[in-house]
């Protein structure tokens, strides 16, 4: 990385070609606001740049500790075009599969070309209108572009294809929950409770927590409940511990189910 001693030494300058998205640091771990861009590489002096050390690629650079990737902009270039190349001719050698496609917008999106990854989004969807994975897919990436029109789109004509898949009873149940209705949701989720490959912890403590909300705090112990049977861990959370004593407070219960924790419990 740069380093300036007394305004002198090295230092990056301009930000051009931004990508910015979420993801989780690779140095300190913490989900965070990630952006890839373009930069100058210069020599600094009291901080001004005189000699241009070449251009550079910005990978990753983190919103808390700002650490990043770099790498030569020629060499970045090279990869993508190389990357792009290969992911068109795997989509031209058999148009009709969307692994292909999909493959080829992942690309198109990391190496920024975000408006042919638009274009190939909208197509991909068109052409497999009757696949639910596809759909599902295609929702997805609409979603982390912040395109939520689009998103739920998609997301719709999948449940309409198959209403009763683990993945379109998440959809509706999130949905549920942020409409404020946590006995809807909890009826959506309940397959998936009882499903090892689609069982996820985060729905459920969602679920409590909108219970909790909406002062149920009955049906929100027993959701916690079930959440420290399957994972314990939870058990010694900061945030977990809070919100159950919250709800065993409102209910008046005698005993904690909580496991007991340091000198105090």
């Amino acid at each position: 990385m740069p380093t300036t001693i007394n305004g002198i030494g090295t230092q990056y300058y301009g930000r051009k070609n931004p990508r910015v998205y979420g993801g989780i640091c690779e140095s300190c771990q913490r989900h965070v606001t990630l952006t890839d861009y373009e930069t100058g590489y210069y020599i600094v002096v009291l901080f001004i740049p005189v000699i241009p050390l070449g251009k550079k690629q910005i990978i990753g650079e983190c919103s808390a500790c700002r650490r990043h990737r770099v790498m030569p902009l020629k060499e970045w270039e090279r990869i993508r075009e190389e990357n792009l190349e290969s992911g068109l001719a795997g989509l031209a050698e058999n148009m009709d599969d969307p692994s292909k496609a999909l493959e080829l917008l992942q690309s198109m999106t990391v190496f920024n070309q975000l408006d042919e990854a638009m274009e190939l989004a909208a197509a991909t969807a068109k052409q497999h209108a009757k696949d639910f994975d596809t759909l599902i897919d295609i929702g997805s990436w609409y979603e982390r572009q912040g395109q939520t029109e689009l998103s739920n789109r998609c997301f719709d004509q999948a449940i309409a294809l198959d209403p009763a898949h683990p993945t379109s009873k998440r959809i509706q149940g999130v949905d549920a929950l942020q409409s404020g209705n946590p006995n809807e949701a909890a009826k959506c989720f309940e397959p998936l409770r009882k499903s090892a490959d689609f069982y996820d912890p985060s729905l459920f403590y969602m679920l409590a927590n909108a219970y909790q909300a909406k002062e149920m705090h009955e049906e929100a112990l027993e959701e916690f409940k079930d959440l420290l049977t399957r994972i314990p861990e939870f058990g010694n959370d900061k945030e977990f511990r809070k919100a159950v004593k919250k709800s065993e407070k409102a209910t008046g219960s005698p005993t904690s189910i909580l496991p007991k924790k340091g000198l105090f419990g």
